[in-house]
């Protein structure tokens, strides 16, 4: 989040007066920026749910009530996800920067506040949520795939989450960070 440092530096260099034209499109640049990486993040999810819809309808799974059961909970946890991020996006574009550099400050730290509300409890019942979702697939998994195919599944969904967790870990601590920041600076 390089381009949220930028943003930082250039409300804390800019005059008491008003915001360049220039400076302004450079912000607004920046924001654009921060806005594509939420989008990226919401089109991946959007691409696992119709994967998961596409496996429920191949495998006729609506069929099971456990299994509906199991993927319902890993599509719903998705679909929060998705509308916790869409709602952040939100947030993020009615931050208004043609304000002064304080309440811009305030604006973005009031931002990266939801945000941390987002990360400490929204994404890991997200997570736990479609884990266990995906716990509840296994039997079915296990009765109906190879003993070969079952252990892939199995190994590979722990590496997936293990590497989704570290990837989250440092995203929360970058966002995180980030907001620390702010926080001082608006303390001095």
């Amino acid at each position: 989040m390089n381009n949220f440092e930028d943003l930082q530096k250039k409300w804390q260099n800019q005059s008491g007066v008003s915001a360049t034209e220039d400076g302004f499109q450079s912000l607004l640049k920046s924001v654009k920026s921060i806005e594509q990486k939420q989008r990226t993040g919401n089109i991946v999810l959007t691409l696992t749910i119709i994967i998961l819809v596409s496996f429920l309808i191949y495998v006729s799974g609506y069929n099971s009530a456990t299994f509906m059961l199991g993927i319902g909970l890993m599509i719903g946890s998705l679909v929060i996800r998705i509308a916790i991020e869409l709602f952040s996006l939100k947030r993020l574009r009615s931050i208004n920067f043609s304000k002064d550099a304080n309440t811009f400050t305030e604006n973005l730290t009031s931002y990266y506040s939801f945000r941390k509300y987002t990360h400490y409890i929204i994404t890991p019942l997200a997570l736990i949520v479609y884990t266990v979702g995906f716990i509840i697939l296994l039997p079915l998994f296990k009765a109906s795939l190879s003993n070969g195919f079952y252990i892939y599944i199995l190994c590979s969904s722990v590496v997936f989450l293990v590497l989704f967790s570290v990837f989250l870990y440092k995203q929360v601590k970058n966002e995180l960070f980030k907001l620390k920041q702010l926080q001082m600076q608006e303390g001095v």
